[in-house]
C-alpha cells in the first residue's frame, strides 16, 4: 500500500479509502492511542502496533496550512481539542510531549457526512509522533540534552534553559499546543507571535475571537507561570 504519511514512529498507509495506523512503542504509550482510535470505527487492528480505519481523506497539517493557509475556527477548535486530549491520555500513561510540530500532525476526515448541515463529514487531527515523549514524575519531566531553541512551539521556561540536564513542568506541552493553535488561525497572518510575553499580549493578539471558547481556552494555557496552566474547554 502507498504510504501517505510518516514520521520517525508512525506511518499511514493507504488502500482505496482504508487507512492504515502503523505505530511503535503502543506498549509504553496505551492511553495515548487510545485517545485516538477511540474517534474511530476500527476496521481492523493488531494491538499495539497498527490500526485500520475508513476515512475520506488523511492529510498532513502542513499540507492543509499550503492549501487554505490558516485554519477555520472550527478546525481550529478541533485542532486543540482533539491533541489536546492526547496529551492527557499520554499523561495518563505518565509521559508528556514537551516539542509539538506541525509537521507530526494529520487532519482526518470521515465519510459519513454528520457535521450539523450536511457539508463534510467529522474531522480528527492527530498527533503521530512519539519520538520525543519524555517520562513525567509529580508533574515533573527532565530533559537532558540540547535541542533547537528556535522552534516556534516551546515555552518561555523552555527558552531559558542553559543547562542540562534540567527539569520542565509537564504543562509545557499545553503551552506548546496553544501556541501551535495560534499560529494557525487567521489572526497569525496580520503579525508575528513573540515568545517571553504577557497574557495581555495574547488577549490583543487573539481578539479577532474575543470571548469565544477558544479564546478563553488558549489564554488558560498560555499562562506564563506553568503551575497557572490549564487544559479546559467548556
Amino acid at each position: 500500500m502507498p504510504r501517505v504519511f510518516k514520521t520517525n514512529t508512525v506511518n499511514i498507509e493507504k488502500k482505496d479509502n482504508l487507512y492504515k495506523f502503523i505505530y511503535e512503542n503502543g506498549e509504553k504509550f496505551p492511553t495515548f492511542f487510545e485517545k485516538i482510535k477511540k474517534n474511530f470505527n476500527i476496521e481492523k487492528e493488531k494491538k499495539g502496533s497498527s490500526f485500520t480505519i475508513k476515512a475520506k481523506t488523511v492529510e498532513k497539517l502542513t499540507e492543509l496550512l499550503k492549501r487554505k493557509e490558516t485554519l477555520s475556527y472550527r478546525h481550529l477548535t478541533q485542532l486543540f481539542l482533539n491533541v489536546g486530549k492526547q496529551l492527557e491520555g499520554l499523561e495518563e500513561d505518565n509521559y508528556c510531549n514537551l516539542f509539538l510540530k506541525m509537521d507530526d500532525i494529520v487532519r482526518v476526515e470521515l465519510d459519513t457526512i454528520t457535521q450539523k448541515g450536511g457539508s463534510g463529514g467529522d474531522i480528527f487531527f492527530l498527533y503521530l509522533n512519539t519520538e520525543n515523549f519524555t517520562p513525567v514524575k509529580n508533574k515533573i519531566t527532565k530533559i537532558s540534552k540540547p535541542f533547537n531553541k528556535n522552534e516556534k512551539n516551546i515555552s518561555p521556561e523552555m527558552k531559558k534553559i542553559n543547562s542540562f540536564p534540567t527539569e520542565i513542568h509537564l504543562n509545557s506541552q499545553y503551552y506548546s499546543l496553544s501556541l501551535l493553535v495560534c499560529f494557525c488561525g487567521t489572526w497569525s497572518k496580520k503579525k508575528s507571535i513573540k515568545i517571553n510575553h504577557s497574557l495581555d499580549y495574547f488577549r490583543e493578539y487573539l481578539s479577532n475571537i474575543d470571548n469565544t471558547k477558544l479564546y478563553w481556552s488558549l489564554l488558560r494555557c498560555l499562562e506564563n507561570n506553568p503551575r497557572d496552566r490549564v487544559y479546559l474547554y467548556i
